[in-house]
């Protein structure tokens, strides 16, 4: 998926708060598992980065390290 695609899936799911702009509890990154982005909808590969964002004790979402940052763009805007 191109980065304009993800950056317009993300505005959208920012707006209907499937992906809120909280400021996280805690942020941890390491390999992938396989898990899907909450972004992309596509599985972090064990060979990709993959960040783990606590945004509450029990709201936890996986991006990639693209997506990661795209997300972020998004929300400070």
């Amino acid at each position: 998926m191109d980065e304009s695609t993800i950056r317009s899936r993300i505005r959208a799911m920012i707006r209907t708060g499937q992906l809120p702009c909280d400021e996280p509890e805690a942020t941890w990154a390491g390999r992938g598992n396989g898990k899907l982005c909450a972004a992309c909808r596509e599985p972090i590969a064990r060979e990709e980065v993959e960040f783990e964002v606590e945004l509450a004790p029990a709201r936890v979402i996986r991006l990639h390290r693209a997506c990661h940052v795209l997300w972020q763009e998004e929300c400070a805007r």
